[in-house]
């Protein structure tokens, strides 16, 4: 959903960030682990430096626009995203839920209150320090799922909500190689839910979805709101 926002993905061969980091060594892999992060978090931080600045910087694209208009319209019901880059938000939509956390707040890991994380973000990007908790001077850690963490059960039991309450599901550019949202659309399947996947490669849905659209969401999911705003009446 995001890269024609400039942030890159995790799994496209070559340039995805997990595909990136098993070419590293296993210190450098580790530092996106829980344990990393709290063995060592100024390396955290230096080794996410771009990405974040990446984040702060990108702006909604079309396809993000276009689920804002989906949703006005009454098609859309819920956002399941496993992108923690607020990138719906910026766009409009309202109802996201996210399964891997927000770089939009840091949580300290001695008191764990949660902070708006913009302020703290700007000032790692300027002096490069490890933000610290203003309360108590813990170490802040974007309020992001690592490797060696427990899901968020409150997104998890919304995504499932949303997902019982829905006709359809529309599985948009993800290849569904991993992560919680695989889970989801199987479930969605066993319930007899409808599918459409729209991913630029393969996905291990492809033969039991109802719909399959090998295209860049950038250009398909607005072609689906012109689409449907020529079936609506008036």
């Amino acid at each position: 959903m995001s890269t024609r926002s400039g942030i890159p993905d995790f799994r496209s061969p070559g340039t995805g960030l997990w595909a990136r980091a098993e070419a590293l060594q296993e210190r450098e892999v580790n530092r996106g682990t829980l344990q990393g992060f709290s063995r060592d978090p100024q390396a955290f931080y230096d080794g996410f430096k771009a990405l974040l600045k990446a984040v702060f910087a990108a702006q909604p694209n079309a396809a993000h626009q276009a689920l804002v208009e989906l949703e006005k319209r009454g098609y859309l019901r819920a956002i399941i995203s496993q992108n923690a880059d607020m990138l719906h938000q910026k766009a409009g939509s309202k109802n996201v839920i996210e399964l891997h956390g927000t770089l939009g707040e840091v949580v300290c890991m001695s008191c764990f209150r949660v902070y708006p994380s913009g302020s703290f973000v700007e000032q790692f990007l300027r002096d490069g320090r490890t933000p610290v908790c203003p309360d108590c001077r813990g170490v802040l850690k974007p309020n992001v799922i690592l490797t060696g963490e427990q899901l968020p059960a409150k997104a998890m039991l919304a995504a499932r909500r949303a997902i019982q309450n829905s006709e359809l599901i529309l599985v948009a550019g993800t290849s569904l190689a991993g992560g919680p949202a695989t889970a989801l659309v199987e479930e969605a399947h066993v319930q007899g839910k409808k599918i459409i996947v729209i991913n630029l490669t393969p996905t291990i849905f492809d033969a039991t979805a109802d719909v399959v659209i090998r295209a860049d969401v950038v250009i398909t999911l607005p072609a689906l709101v012109k689409a449907i705003k020529t079936l609506e009446p008036g």
